[in-house]
């Protein structure tokens, strides 16, 4: 009974160093790119042209016709400027979204 008790204890001691070799050994590291959009923040402040109040705002019910005619074809020039103005900022931002954009795959690429 001693004889198969000291073979038990050896397994038992080798089993348990080879488990423990096991753990000793290097991780396995897998890299995986996973490309999903992502909603970026561009903060855009609202140009001059856009904040004042426009030129017909400033007319008033005992204006002539004339005078109406002209605060109307000045809004539609402020309103112009206003929309130039708005989409070169919305096309600013769209191009500092993808050069960040860019910047993270050359950054996960290294």
């Amino acid at each position: 009974m001693e004889f198969t008790t000291r073979y038990a204890r050896l397994a038992l001691v080798s089993v348990f160093f080879t488990l423990l070799a096991g753990c000793a050994g290097k991780p396995v590291i897998q890299t995986q790119v996973i490309e999903k959009q992502i909603a970026v923040p561009c903060l855009v402040e609202t140009p001059s042209e856009c904040k004042s109040a426009y030129a017909i705002d400033r007319t008033s019910v005992k204006d002539d016709a004339v005078t109406i005619n002209r605060a109307l074809r000045a809004e539609i020039e402020e309103r112009w400027a206003c929309e130039v103005k708005l989409l070169a900022a919305m096309k600013g931002c769209n191009k500092e979204t993808k050069k960040e954009g860019a910047m993270s795959a050359e950054k996960a690429g290294s």
